[in-house]
This record gives C-alpha cells, structure tokens and sequence, in this order.
C-alpha cells in the first residue's frame, strides 16, 4: 500500500473558517495536503462497478482532468493575494505563478496527452481529433480561457489580475511547445496534440489535413483574442478606485499588450495571407483598441494623473514607452534606402529574419482595411513622439487646438463598417498631435539657429505634461538606438536626435539636476548619449547615409575626438571590405587568420604547461614510494609497472626499528605486493594477532595418510596462543569480519549479495554480544550513542542498550548514515524487504518474542532497538538543520527521513516512545530563523538556508504523514498516535508555525473525519491538552498577578478599553498567554463539529486563577461564534450553549452571546437569535427578575418600539449594563447619531436599534412612576449618559433638545429632567452656550414654559448662568427681554440686577 506524500500546501486558513463549512456531506478534497488514502481507496472501489458502466473512458479523463483544473482555479481564487508565511522566501507572484502551474500543465501538455492516450485505448471507439476537440473545448474553451479571462478583467486584488494575465502570454508559449495545440510541426507532420513523433501523414486525405491546420488557427486565434480582451479593461483609467493600484493595473496591463502585440500582428498577416479577411479583421479590431488604450496612458494620463508616486508614474510609462517602440518596430518597413550594395541588403535581411520580428513586409497587400499605408503612418507619428521624449526630455503640452481637431475628425466620421473612417483614427488622435507639437518645436528650432545640426532650444519657454526619469529617459534613447538599426529607414533621423540631444544634453553646460533627473542621473544620460552616437557611428549606415558628420560632431564636441574617429574608420573599412573585391576581402582574411594563430599558440602554451605540471606530480607520486600509500590502476599491467618502478626506491636498509617489532620474513616481492594492495597496512601488522596473518604463519598444514579414495587427509594445527589471548582477538576477529560484511552490503553491486549480507549482519549483530565494533565501523557506533544522548532527555531510550549491544546500535547507524544501494533496475533498495534496519528489527522482535515472561530485557529489546532507529533518523535531521550548507547532511537527513514511513509501516510494532521522537522532526524552528535574510550573510549561504529550511519543512510532513499512517493502521497505537499530532497542533511540542497549521488540518480535516473511533480520540486529546493549558494557567496565576501590579500604574494611564481587558499586561502573562492559545483554538475546532463539548472548554475556564485560559477563550470567541453559527444556526447554538451552562459559567456565555451576532452594519441580528436569547433571559431569572445581559447582543436588531418597553429594565440594571446596553442600540446608526427617525407607518412599526438622540429623548419621556423605577435612579441614568462624551457629545445633546423643545412648541409638555438636562449641558459643554441663549431659551419662551412651575424655575436658573458669561455675544439678556412683563418682574425679583 502507498500513501499520496505529495500534496504540500501552505496556506495558512483559519481553522475555525475551515471547519465551520466542513459538513458530514462535504468531505476532504483529493487536493488537500493530507488526504486520507484509505477513504479515497474505499471510496474509489465502492463506486468502480457503477463507475465504469455509466461512465466512458473517455468521460471519466475529462472529469478528472476538469477536478485538477478547478482544483487549483479554486484555490487561485481564494488566495488572500498576499504572500503566505513558510513559503521560502517566495514573492506573491511567484506564489500565485506555482499556484497556476497544475492549469498550464493541464492545458498544454497532459490535456492532449490523455486524449492521445484514450485513442490508443480504444481507437475504434474514439478517434484522434474526436478526443483532441472534446478535451480542448472542455477544459480550455470553456474552463480555463473563460477563467482567466475574467480574472483579468475583473479580479479586485492586483497579483492575482497580474498573474492572469502572464497566464496568457504562459499558455501561448506551452501551446507552442512539441506535442501541444500550436506545435509549429502540426502544419506538415503528425506532430502537434495528434502525435509526438515525426511520421508522415499516411492514412490522411487533404481534407483531414486541412482541418487539422483549421482547428490550429482557430484555437490560436481564440487564445490571442481572449488575450487582448484580458489586457484592454486594464489599460483603462479608474480601474481602481485607489490611484495606486490603478497604476499597477495599468502597468500590468501594458506588459501584456507588449507580449501580445507581435504574435496577433503574425497571425493577422497569415489571415490576410490566406485570404480570411473577417478573421483578420476580428482580431485586428481589439488589437487596435489596444494600442489605443496604452497610448492613451502615456499622452493622455500626463498632467491630468492624479495620485500615486512619482516612482508608480514612472513605472507605468518606461512601460508605454517600450510598447511604443515595439508599435514603431512592426509599423515600419524593412527597406535599405540608398544601400545598392548586395552584401549589406544580405545582412539586413539576414538579421532581420528572426522569429520574433515583424515588420510591414510581412504583412500580405489586398486587404480593404488593414493596409500597410494606414499603419505606416501610425509608425512614422510614433517614431516622432519617441524622438521628441529624447530630444525635450519629455512630452511637450500638447496644443488645445489640435486635440479639438483631432477630436472633432474622430467624432465627425461614421463606423468604417458603414463607409466611414477607419480603426486607425482614434490612435491617430492620440499619437499625431503629440508628434506635431514636436515637429512644431524641432521646425521652429531649426529656423533660429545657424547651425541645424546642432539646434539649441530655450527650453524655458517649453511647457512639458511630464518628465522623463533616468529610467525611463534610457529607455527611450535605446530605443531611437535600436531603430535605427533595425530599421534602416530611421537611421538618419535617429542618429540627427541622438546627436542634437547630445551637443543640448540634459543639465545645460553645467551638468545640474533638471526635472526628475538628479545630478548623477544627468551625468549617467549624458554617458549614455554618447555611447549610443559612438554605436551609430560604428554601423555601415552612418557611411552610406552621410550621419558620420553630425555623429562625429557630437562626439567632437563632447570630448571623444579620438573614439570617433576610431569608430568612424572602422565603419568604413567595414564598408570597404562588404564592397571590395576577392583581393581585399583574401587581404582581410590573412590578416584574421594571423591573428588567430596568435591564439592558438597561447592555447598550445598553456598546454603544454598542464602536461608539464601533471608529469611532474606523476614523477612526484613514483618517488614518494610506498610510504605515500600509492593505489593501483585497474589495469593489471599498469599496476606490475607501477611495483616494479618502485623496486628502485627501496631503500638498502631497513629502518631501524624496535626489536621486538622486527619482521621475522625477508622483504620479497610477494610482501611488496601486498604493502601495494593494502596501501601499507601489511607493514603494520601485529604478528601476535593470528587472524591478520597469512595461513603459513597462523598455522602448520601436514598432509596424512592416504584414505581408501586415494585421498591425503589435510591436518591443520594452530600455533599456540594463551587462551584470554586467544578470546581477546577471537572477539577482535569477530568484530573485523562483522564489519566487512557490513560495509559490503553498502558496495557490492549484486542485490542478492547485499540482502544476503544484510541478513548475516542482522543476525551476527545480536548473536555477537559484548563485541565492540571495529575501527572501520566505530563512527557509526558513535553516531548512534550521540543519537541516544540527544533525544535521551525527552524520552526513556536506554543509554545501556547501545552499550551493550555496540553492534547493534552500528548496525542501525549505518543504514542511516550510509549511501543508498542502489539496484540494477536503479531504484533505491532502502525501501525494500532486505534494508538492514529492518532485518534488525525483525531479529530484535523475535527475541523479545522468545524470552521468558519475567525477562525484560528480552521483551523490552525491540522497543529499544525501535526508539534506536527513530533517534538516529532524528539526530540526522537535526544535524542538517544545524549546518544548512552541508550538502552531505541534508542527504543523510532526506535519504533517512524518507524511508522512515515505509520502516514503521512494515515494522511488527510501533511504540509511544518512538511516536514522540517522530515528532520531534517537527521541531524547525531553528532552521526557520536561519532562513531570515540578513545583512551579514551571502547570496549563498541565503540561498543555503532557505533550501535546508525548504527540506526540513519537507522532513517535517513526512513525521506527520507517519502519524497519520499509524493512527489509520495500528489501532493499539491510535491513541498514542493521534495524541502526538494533537501535542504538535496544541504547540506543546516545539514545531514551526506552518508545520502547527499542517498539523491542525491534520488532525481537523484527516484524522478527525476518517471515523468515530479516530473523532473520539482527537476529542480525548485534545482535552487532555487543553486540561494541561488549564493547569498551566493556575500555576502560574499568582505570578501573574504579581507581575500585573507592577504595570499597574501604566495600564491607568493608558485608560481601559475592550482591547486592553484581553491583551496581556505584562511579559509573563503574554508568554503564558501563548502557551494556551493554540490548545484553545484547537478545542474550539472541535466544538464547531461537536457542540456539546463547548461545557467541557466553560467548565475549565471558569476554574479558580485560570485568568489567563478565560482571556485566551474569549479573545477567539468570535471565532468560535461565528463558525458555530454558520454550520449549527445562530438561535439553534445559542440555545444549546445556554442549557450546557451554568451559573459560573455566565461570563462566557455573554461572551459567547454577544459574538453571535453579526459584527456588520448592513446585517442585523436575525428574529430568531433575537427570541433565542429572550427565551434564554426568561429560563435564567432568578425569583422572577430577568437580568438584561442576555438580550444586549442583540439590541441592535430589536425593534425600538420593544426597546422603549424594555428600556425602564435597562435604566434599572447596573451602570455597567446600562451603558452597554446604549452603545449596542445604536452601534449599527451611527450615521442617524443626530437623528430621530420617525417610523413610516406608526400602525406596523419597523425601525430597529435607536440612535443616540432617539436614546436621550426616550429617557427623558420615561415615566419613572408608572415603571416603578426611583426618581434618583431615573435622573442618575440621564446624567451618565451626558458623561460619556465618546457617545453623547455636544452635537448629539443638542439634537435631543432641540427635538424636544420643537414638540414643546407643538403642544407636548415638557420632560421632568428637561431644564435639569440643560443646566447640565451648559456646566459641561460650553460650546452650546450660544446655541441655548439665542435659540433654546427663546423658544421654550416662545412655549410659555413659565406656565409650569417646576420648568420656569429650571428656566430662570439657566438664564442667569449665563446671562453674565464674559463671552462677547453670548447672553441670555435677549431672551430674558422676551419674557412676558409678569414673569420678567419675577424674573428679576429672584435675580436682580
């Protein structure tokens, strides 16, 4: 069995988003990253039969082409179009081009490869073009093409509109490929998307023929013409309301039209070739629209532009400018005038016959609109508006006068359908008077100067629409460079401006900033000018054409005399030689062939100084004699050489040495040999040690007796060797021959050779115990105990075990740290049956197996050896993620991580131990930091990292694949399995934040839909995390606190807000706050599909000191709301989480009721909710009083005539609830703040919510005695709400007495709290003191408010507050003089003058 360990994505999607449409019905895609094998498995085989008998071959490839297409058409459009986190450093472009990459290779390359593949199949049931139309229509014409084409034209996010419209230009290069739609050998072969190999047309008629060549065209046409509309809508101003994204839109969109505009100009001219002028004429007509569009950017957005950077401006036309060279290039001609001479018409012809050129030549005569006149005019006004962007610097403002006329001839003339003007006109409009305006200022230069040649304009008097910056200024000169040598009827013209403008340069004489040019982008200009006349000066042309003069002035007066006259000699002497005779051009090619003899004999030279230096390190090699360690060539011949020259350097004597080490055999030939062979070692061997030693010395053979066959009888007698001697180098032997055959399962080339070693070594491993490993395999050895000592402090593997079984633990090393043996068929062989660490661990499973019950160490061999395996997988990880650079380690590190899921699926067993250590490949976050670019490290060692970060994260999908596998096989290990992917999901494993969210999605869309089993144990874990976050948060709860204090005074300062209730207050409470973050999001995922679980996450939060878990609970509150309510329904959940609550858990119920209802102004809180949570009010009051939290979340979508009923229970509650209950009404009218509305029909009232005015005026009406509410309480309410001048400022106070006092006038009385309100209002807001003495006392005057008592006595009292004010023009004398003469004497009886 397989597992899909492919599909990598890293898009980071809120889990709680993720889950709340995750439905019984709507399972996992085949695309997510960690798909369930076994559910695709089981699903694919219940439906075979009924699959196979409704669907056609044929059908069935296009449906699953189709799902890999909307796949990642799917994921495109839900991209946030910005550059996701864990992405190695990629840009958003670059992210969204591997996004689009499935849809190319779909398009292009597997779409006709499945249809030639369903052919093959069944070729009487389907035939080749039958199959090639019905993919492409199905999955180009109406899938992909439609997509991008409205994308481009409409996608709101700039990346994503960019990255469609490169998808088009992405496309016309892969259709062109071999084996694709457009592959030019479609046109005389089989190739194309009916074959991919060169064959003749056998079995074809000329009618087939054609029709393929037919559908060519058409589908090249569809892909240009979709590709022209997807660029046209960005070229158009305001595609954006932000300027700044217009113009990245725009400059988008320009690149496209540049990409486009040569292969619809060939396509046209095949169609005009071919006699088609309609569907010439259908993609001439947008292309032509096109040009005008960007055109239209670059003349007509100068000035007048409004937002954006300078930077952003400048973007946008280097861009218009290089598509305007491109429009010059194509609408012009190819002709040499004035040049006779036959080689230099060849080489023009030669050069300008490459592929990707196009010029009015190629476009065929005869067509009755696309006429080569009509765009060779656009190309001339084009040419000369590029000139005059060199010559001024930028655009000259264009005349009024002409823009009229230009106009005026555009809208005067009639469709060209109709008989009118031509497609040609509105381009005309737009490029010809900017041309003209030049020419007008060229022309009038000319007639003031005495020199022509070098013309100086009072550029004072010249008004530009804008300025060219120094990129977009070099882009210019390069192109008036280009042209005019590709188009040699320019080059005079060309060479005049370049040379004009470099005898006028930019800066005046003394070189200073000017425009948008600084002082080093004028001198780079300058540079530059001179460079492209030196260019011109060089070329045939300014010989033929008579330039060199005006060149070679320039350059004269610039400083360059000698380098224009080099480049003017040259010139000519090439010039010379093209029309010379056989003489000259035989004189020219001794003189390069000398000079290429000069050159030869450099490269001989240095030749023969290799050769030298590679003798002398062979002479150096033969005299270094044997004590160099000199290796033999494979050649046996070469090698009796290479002894027999060594014989020589022997010295006469032996070297002195000890006596007791002195050799006992004479030097012969034979000892030379083997001192060769074994690269000096034989020198070196102990003669004690019998098994080093050849059989001669280790032991006597004498020949017996003869036997009855004939035959002597061998006797083979050891020397005599003390016996712990003899047990000693027993065990040395054992171990040397235990590590040849060790090594030798890592070189032998035969595959049954290395899995018969790989079976010995398995068994000597644990047969050989107390066996210390030899030299050649003690580096494993030690590998394998550093293995241990590093994953020892997070786990119980035994430190012992490797001790005591050293062959054991090399074994296991090795076959991590080894190269991989690779087979004859060249596959890997450490994915086999015969790979050693799984020879070891069946040996190890059988020996715990076969000891006794009682016996541990013997039970327990396997699981050590197993948890031996996983750390040294481990540690070879973490080496590579320690040294980024090493190349060895990271293939170490992949070569182990890789075979690691095939290991432990073919392990009898897996255990908890060695679950954990498989996690711990999660643990990246140290190569993560390392990935960071900084200042002090290079190129390289950036590239290093991101790589070792790329590969680590890679390593790190592969433990969670793992844990995946076992949790879906194992069922003993389930638990341990799923509770180590939730460890890493919860964050209380170490692991990088995009491996958490990998891990999240595991667990929540994977593990947890697999089955009710896996659901269960996800639950089980995941309490068991969030139990752990609750102790944490306890622990630490008096810490916090103290912490707390310290920052207490700041957070007073600060002020309290909503915000700063859930932020932490101090670094020990942020640290703690992280620790229980990610344990409560999880829960929180699992609470969306189970909702009775949510009393579960109450219960512990409301424990006593968990602060911090509540702050983390109800920070993602929302979260959890909002997924609850879109899967469950806001009223069904709301009544559910209510009934699972109790008292204690109140908090969080409001919480959790107060994030149900919408946050969005537009969308009120529903009916339902809103009875919900009336029902929830009534079931929890306490002897009959309902308590006002329960229906504040959704005050906002009440009716207001309910509110005003409900609104004496709101004044009566506490002032904390009172308050909240205000804001909330009117949270969704703050534009109706100054308002009071009043209801369309009063019979069926409909207004909901109430403003803030509406808020004050009701409480005033209050009938505190009817509701039976004090009149203190009454009165208290009213004045906190003049308090809170967030909500109630002046203006809102005012509009609520100024409606007030307007129905005193029509008859109403008066509220009780009215005069004390306004007394109020002027001790607090002195800016309504004018607006009371001239307007509001007058009127309630005008109303006869001295008609009661109560108010004429609240009346009196603010006049005279503020009948002195001591402001100039703010006093109640006016109104006071209005009084009646009764109530005036009253009046002043009370307060006399």
């Amino acid at each position: 069995m397989s597992y899909n360990q492919h599909h990598h994505q890293d898009a980071m999607i809120d889990p709680l988003q993720l889950t709340a449409g995750l439905h019984a019905n709507n399972p996992i895609t085949d695309d997510d990253m960690f798909d369930s094998d076994d559910a695709s498995a089981a699903s694919a085989h219940g439906d075979a039969d009924a699959s196979n008998e409704d669907e056609s071959p044929l059908s069935v490839a296009l449906d699953d082409l189709e799902s890999r297409v909307v796949s990642a058409l799917n994921e495109f459009k839900s991209h946030p179009g910005r550059a996701s986190r864990g992405t190695g450093g990629q840009t958003i472009h670059e992210e969204l081009q591997s996004v689009l990459r499935p849809v190319v290779e779909v398009s292009a390359h597997i779409g006709p490869a499945s249809a030639r593949a369903v052919h093959a199949s069944y070729p009487d049931v389907y035939g080749l073009e039958f199959c090639v139309d019905a993919v492409y229509t199905r999955i180009n014409s109406e899938l992909i093409l439609p997509v991008l084409l409205e994308s481009a034209q409409s996608e709101m996010i700039p990346a994503k509109r960019a990255a469609s419209l490169r998808m088009f230009h992405v496309l016309y290069g892969e259709w062109s490929a071999a084996g694709s739609y457009l592959d030019g050998g479609a046109m005389t072969s089989s190739l194309g998307p009916y074959g991919t190999e060169q064959a003749p047309l056998v079995g074809l008629t000329e009618h087939e023929k054609n029709r393929r060549i037919g559908m060519r065209s058409l589908r090249r046409s569809e892909l240009l013409r979709r590709w022209v509309q997807a660029s046209i809508p960005n070229l158009s101003p305001g595609t954006f309301t932000s300027s700044t994204l217009d113009l990245v839109a725009a400059g988008r969109g320009v690149l496209s039209a540049s990409a486009a505009l040569k292969p619809c100009l060939r396509y046209i001219a095949e169609r005009i070739g071919e006699a088609d002028d309609a569907g010439a004429l259908r993609l001439f007509l947008p292309v032509m629209r096109m040009i005008e569009g960007v055109l239209g950017r670059l003349f007509l957005e100068g000035e007048g532009s409004d937002g954006g950077s300078e930077q952003e401006n400048d973007a946008l036309r280097s861009s218009c400018i290089k598509f305007l060279e491109i429009v010059v290039l194509c609408f012009s001609h190819k002709a040499l005038p004035g040049m006779a001479g036959g080689q230099v018409a060849s080489r023009m012809k030669k050069d300008a016959s490459q592929a990707n050129d196009f010029s009015l030549e190629d476009l065929p005569p005869g067509h009755p609109i696309i006429t080569r006149e009509s765009l060779e005019e656009i190309g001339e006004y084009a040419f000369s508006t590029l000139r005059g962007l060199v010559v001024l610097g930028g655009q000259a403002k264009i005349d009024t006068n002409l823009l009229l006329d230009a106009a005026a001839s555009v809208s005067s003339t009639n469709d060209f359908m109709g008989g009118g003007s031509s497609p040609f006109q509105k381009i005309l409009a737009i490029i010809k008077p900017a041309a003209l305006t030049f020419q007008k200022i060229e022309s009038d230069g000319e007639k003031t100067s005495e020199d022509k040649d070098s013309i100086v304009l009072d550029r004072s008097l010249i008004k530009l629409d804008f300025f060219l910056s120094q990129k977009s200024y070099s882009l210019s000169i390069n192109a008036i460079q280009m042209l005019a040598t590709k188009r040699p009827l320019f080059f005079k013209e060309a060479s005049t401006c370049l040379a004009r403008r470099t005898m006028d340069p930019p800066g005046g004489l003394s070189g200073d900033a000017e425009g948008l040019l600084s002082k080093p982008a004028i001198t780079g200009i300058r540079t530059h000018l001179r460079s492209s006349c030196l260019t011109l000066l060089r070329h045939i042309l300014s010989v033929t054409s008579g330039c060199w003069e005006i060149l070679v002035k320039a350059l004269n007066a610039s400083g360059m005399d000698a380098q224009a006259e080099r480049a003017l000699q040259a010139s000519r002497q090439q010039l010379n030689l093209m029309k010379g005779g056989r003489a000259a051009r035989t004189r020219a090619a001794i003189f390069y062939e000398w000079d290429q003899s000069t050159d030869l004999s450099r490269a001989e030279k240095r030749q023969r100084d290799t050769d030298d230096a590679e003798a002398r390190v062979r002479a150096a090699k033969i005299a270094r004699g044997l004590g160099a360690g000199v290796q033999l060539p494979k050649s046996m011949s070469d090698s009796c050489e290479l002894v027999l020259l060594n014989l020589k350097h022997i010295p006469p004597k032996r070297p002195p040495i000890a006596p007791s080490a002195q050799r006992k055999r004479p030097i012969t030939l034979d000892v030379l040999v083997d001192a060769v062979m074994t690269n000096g070692g034989s020198l070196t061997i102990d003669e004690n040690h019998w098994y080093d030693r050849d059989g001669g010395d280790a032991w006597t053979l004498e020949e017996g007796e003869l036997d009855n066959d004939g035959r002597h009888e061998l006797m083979y007698q050891c020397k005599t060797i003390e016996t712990e001697t003899f047990i000693k180098q027993s065990k040395v032997a054992a171990s040397k021959a235990f590590s040849r055959v060790l090594l030798s399962t890592s070189s032998n080339r035969s595959e049954a050779a290395t899995s018969l070693g790989r079976q010995l070594a398995a068994r000597l491993a644990w047969m050989l115990q107390g066996v210390d490993p030899s030299s050649e395999i003690k580096d494993a050895h030690a590998y394998a105990l550093m293995s241990i000592e590093y994953v020892s402090k997070d786990s119980d593997v035994s430190v012992q075990f490797a001790k005591e079984n050293p062959l054991v633990s090399s074994c296991i090393a090795h076959d991590v740290i080894a190269p991989q043996q690779k087979s004859e068929l060249g596959s890997s062989s450490s994915t086999g049956s015969s790979v050693l660490s799984t020879r070891v661990l069946n040996e190890a499973f059988v020996c715990s197996l076969s000891g006794e019950d009682d016996d541990l160490s013997h039970k327990n061999k396997y699981t050590h050896c197993l948890d031996l395996y996983v750390a040294s997988v481990v540690n070879a990880c973490v080496n590579a993620n320690a040294v980024p650079s090493d190349n060895e380690k990271k293939r170490i590190a992949n070569s182990a991580s890789s075979a690691l899921p095939h290991q432990l699926l073919i392990s009898p067993s897996v255990t908890p131990t060695s679950l954990n250590l498989v996690g711990s490949l999660c643990d990246i976050e140290e190569v993560s930091k390392k990935a960071v670019k900084t200042s002090k490290q290079s190129i390289a060692e950036s590239a290093a990292a991101h790589a070792a970060k790329a590969a680590a994260e890679k390593r790190a999908t592969t433990a969670l694949l793992v844990l995946r596998d076992v949790a879906f096989q194992q069922d003993r290990m389930r638990s341990s399995a799923i509770g180590c992917a939730v460890a890493i999901a919860a964050g209380r494993l170490p692991a990088s934040l995009p491996i958490q969210d990998k891990a999240l999605k595991l667990v929540m869309n994977v593990i947890f839909q697999k089955n009710s089993d896996c659901a269960s144990k996800v639950i089980e874990s995941a309490t068991r995390e969030l139990e752990l976050a609750t102790q944490i948060s306890i622990e630490n709860h008096e810490k916090i606190l103290k912490a707390n204090e310290v920052n207490a005074t700041k957070r007073e300062r600060q002020g309290p807000s909503s915000k700063m209730q859930l932020a932490p207050q101090s670094e020990e409470e942020r640290t703690v706050l992280e620790s229980v973050k990610k344990p409560v999001v999880l829960f929180m995922a699992l609470c969306v599909r189970r909702p009775e679980i949510i009393k579960v996450i109450m219960q512990m939060t409301c424990r006593d000191g968990a602060d911090v878990m509540a702050k983390a609970v109800k920070a993602n509150m929302p979260k959890l709301a909002k997924a609850s309510s879109a899967k469950h329904g806001a009223a069904s959940i709301a009544l559910k989480v209510a009934g699972m609550s109790s008292e204690k858990e109140t908090p969080l119920l409001l919480s959790f009721l107060d994030n149900l209802a919408p946050a969005s102004e537009k969308v009120l809180p529903s009916q339902d909710l809103i009875d919900a949570c009336h029902d929830i009010q009534r079931n929890r009051s306490v002897g009959g009083t309902k308590d006002s939290l329960y229906i504040i979340p959704v005050v906002s979508g009440m009716k207001r005539v309910e509110l005003q009923e409900a609104l004496p229970d709101f004044v009566r509650d506490r002032d904390e609830t009172f308050k909240a209950s205000l804001r909330r009404m009117s949270e969704r009218l703050s534009r109706y703040a100054l308002i009071f509305r009043d209801e369309p029909d009063p019979k069926e009232p409909t207004l909901r919510g109430m403003s803030s005015c509406e808020q004050i005026v009701n409480l005033h009406r209050l009938d505190f005695n009817a509701v039976g509410l004090p009149q203190k309480r009454y009165l208290d309410a009213i004045r906190l709400c003049l308090e809170d001048d967030e909500v109630f400022n002046d203006r809102v106070i005012q509009a609520a007495l100024d409606y007030i006092s307007g129905k005193f006038l029509e008859g109403e009385t008066l509220p009780l709290a009215y005069m004390r309100t306004i007394i109020l209002t002027c001790s607090k807001h002195e800016s309504l003191h004018s607006w009371i003495c001239h307007v509001l006392l007058p009127r309630l005057v005008e109303g006869k408010v001295y008609s009661d008592k109560r108010q004429w006595e609240g009346w009196m009292r603010c006049a005279k507050m503020l009948e002195n004010t001591g402001d100039h023009g703010v006093s109640t004398v006016e109104a006071i003089a209005r009084l009646h003469p009764d109530q005036l004497k009253m009046y002043r009886t009370r307060y006399p003058r």
